[in-house]
């Protein structure tokens, strides 16, 4: 039976609405799920069972099924793949399961970028029936040699998993007064601070600056956790503080900033496409749920006002970065990505087609880094095309289009997993970081970036769930990308358990250590991220609610 996961991957749009006011409801955005026609229903047939749910519920055995049955045709099917799923549904709304959480698969090829045996469709079902076999006995497979010599100890049940990190964001301190209450982007540092090397490693209580920041990003990927655990009530929180600062005047739509204080000043002043494409899709996920227009029609206005305000007409066409028109000229793969889904949600075709015209055509752009796709483009003029050809390999850029879709040509997606997805001493993004402050556990991540250093947690749970939607449309097609998954995945469970949330950085050092240099090089100021700013080693909203949604399947790009 299809994994939870490759049915989700049908892109359900919410049909264009009026203009309701906002204490009406209605199902605006409440159409079932359905399996894509065409292309994208011949993928999810030939994915048969779900290697996504082979990669992240059945542990070893799986991974050894796989391997010995290379050839098979998918179960429950015909030889050609056709199966009876082409057509089902599911509920908006699905009830969390207390599923097992394996033990790592394969994860002896730790920084080897080594390509796995391909998972065939039997194996995949086969996986599927272990994993529905640990879920009603709520056992689990016990760790790998490899994985206790990495030290870790996941979480065993993801409920455990999940209700660590409902503690975690219940606990985070919100602001005030209301309706303001977004969340705080970072908790008190954990015991031993930043490190035993003095000024260089002290690190600030709660803030990573002296006033602290509550990201708009962070508590849009936050929002969409709690729609998606099924706790309304809590996104709802988020999102009317959201709304607050979108309509400072009634039905005026006002872009938002990065990031307020806690009485709702402004700290960071960039209006951001990305970022305020994220609150759209936290919007839309809360429609989907609660079936409230006035959400979805929120996130319409949104959309619309970055279109207007934002857009190109070149060849490249796509959205600029950064707001007002003028202030930011450059164009980012990312910030499209978001845009392309957004879009999607909404049913908006034209700007859906504009901005996945764009993060294509980023495949190869930058000759510095061919056969991946850029961070962007430069920022010398309105909707610059010229190649930016010193920026460095992004990992959200290559993640989050595998999960948003933007690009649909699989063999550019495989080329670029298998580039990005070596160990950074070969110029990719893999990286191992030992947990010297806490419990010395070896942790598998990824970069920020190709020019970065240190693993950034938030991207390597993007990454994990980019991999794992990879795998279940073309793993069957002999083109799994990574025997790392498993590693990944159990380092950030790991942390939950050591840590109750997930970090920014494991590694120590504060600020001054990261723009100055320590001369301690165990404490370099946390994970570099090649952009000119770093990740410190603090407790991390959108990297605990991005491990969340791991753990959910629960993919923010789609529907």
């Amino acid at each position: 039976k299809p994994s939870r996961w490759l049915r989700r991957l049908a892109h359900k749009s919410c049909s264009p609405t009026p203009d309701p006011p906002c204490s009406s409801a209605g199902p605006a955005c409440r159409p079932q799920r359905r399996v894509g026609e065409g292309a994208m229903r011949q993928t999810l047939l030939r994915a048969g069972a779900g290697a996504f749910l082979l990669l992240i519920s059945s542990g070893a055995a799986a991974a050894a099924a796989a391997s010995e049955s290379p050839t098979q045709p998918p179960r429950g099917g015909d030889s050609d793949g056709s199966a009876a799923t082409a057509e089902a549904t599911v509920p908006t709304q699905q009830a969390p399961a207390a599923v097992a959480v394996a033990a790592p698969a394969q994860a002896a090829s730790r920084l080897r970028g080594a390509p796995a045996a391909s998972a065939t469709a039997s194996a995949a079902a086969t996986a599927a029936d272990d994993a529905e076999n640990a879920e009603k006995s709520g056992t689990v497979e016990p760790p790998e040699a490899s994985a206790r010599e990495a030290g870790l100890r996941p979480c065993a049940h993801r409920e455990e998993c999940l209700q660590i990190i409902d503690a975690f964001l219940q606990r985070q301190p919100r602001q005030q007064p209301a309706p303001l209450s977004l969340l705080q982007a970072y908790d008190e540092p954990t015991a031993g601070g930043g490190g035993p090397c003095g000024a260089l490693c002290h690190l600030r209580p709660r803030c990573v600056s002296e006033r602290c920041r509550y990201y708009v990003y962070d508590n849009a990927v936050a929002a969409i956790y709690f729609t998606h655990r099924g706790n309304l009530s809590e996104a709802k929180v988020i999102l009317e503080s959201l709304k607050s600062l979108l309509y400072p005047t009634p039905r005026a739509l006002k872009l938002l900033y990065s990031a307020y204080a806690a009485n709702g000043d402004v700290l960071d002043w960039s209006i951001d496409t990305g970022n305020n494409a994220w609150a759209g899709m936290a919007f839309v996920h809360y429609a989907a749920a609660s079936g409230d227009a006035c959400y979805a029609h929120i996130a319409r206005d949104i959309l619309h006002s970055l279109a207007d305000q934002a857009g190109c007409y070149d060849d490249l066409q796509g959205f600029m970065g950064r707001l007002p028109r003028g202030v930011g000229k450059y164009r980012s793969t990312e910030h499209n990505i978001d845009m392309f889904a957004l879009a999607r949600m909404l049913g908006e075709q034209d700007l859906q087609a504009r901005a996945g015209n764009f993060v294509s055509r980023m495949y190869s752009f930058n000759p510095g880094s061919p056969q991946t796709y850029a961070t962007g483009t430069a920022g010398k003029s309105e909707c610059d095309a010229i190649k930016d050809w010193g920026s460095p390999v992004a990992a959200d850029t290559q993640f989050w289009n595998l999960l948003a879709d933007a690009d649909p040509d699989p063999s550019r997606k495989r080329t670029s997993l298998q580039l990005v997805l070596r160990p950074s001493s070969e110029g990719g993004l893999l990286t191992e970081d030992e947990d010297i402050l806490g419990d010395r556990a070896r942790l598998l991540g990824v970069r920020f970036t190709t020019a970065g250093s240190g693993a950034q947690w938030e991207n390597t749970a993007s990454a994990v769930m980019g991999i794992g939607f990879y795998d279940a449309i073309y793993g069957d097609e002999g083109a799994t990308v990574s025997t790392d998954f498993a590693g990944m995945r159990d380092s950030l469970l790991h942390q939950l358990v050591e840590y109750r949330s997930v970090l920014a950085s494991v590694r120590g050092g504060n600020y001054d250590a990261y723009e100055h240099g320590n001369p301690d090089p165990a404490f370099p100021g946390g994970s570099d991220t090649g952009l000119g700013w770093a990740y410190l080693r603090y407790p991390h909203l959108a990297a605990t609610a991005w491990t969340g949604l791991m753990l959910l399947e629960a993919n923010p790009f789609a529907l």
